[in-house]
């Protein structure tokens, strides 16, 4: 069990990488037109759509996406509370 515990906890650093870079990214160019940044984009929308809908609903009329980081912050969450399982 501690395979799968390293496993998921590989996986969480990745998406949390992808995350990051993704929105470093996206101050310097359009993401999701070549690609690299459209595999990133492929990656990680599956769990920032989700919290950005739900920031929305929350905080109306946000000009700045905080999803990125939120996002970020749950991932740590998940990765401690594997952490502490095993």
């Amino acid at each position: 069990m501690h395979a799968v515990a390293q496993l998921v906890s590989l996986l969480i650093n990745v998406l949390m990488l992808a995350i990051l870079i993704r929105a470093i990214l996206s101050w310097f160019m359009q993401v999701g037109r070549d690609p690299i940044t459209r595999l990133l984009v492929d990656v990680t929308e599956p769990l920032l759509a989700p919290i950005r809908q739900l920031m929305s609903r929350i905080i109306p009329g946000m000009f700045i996406d905080f999803s990125p980081f939120v996002a970020i912050l749950v991932l740590q969450f998940l990765a401690s509370m594997v952490g502490r399982a095993y």
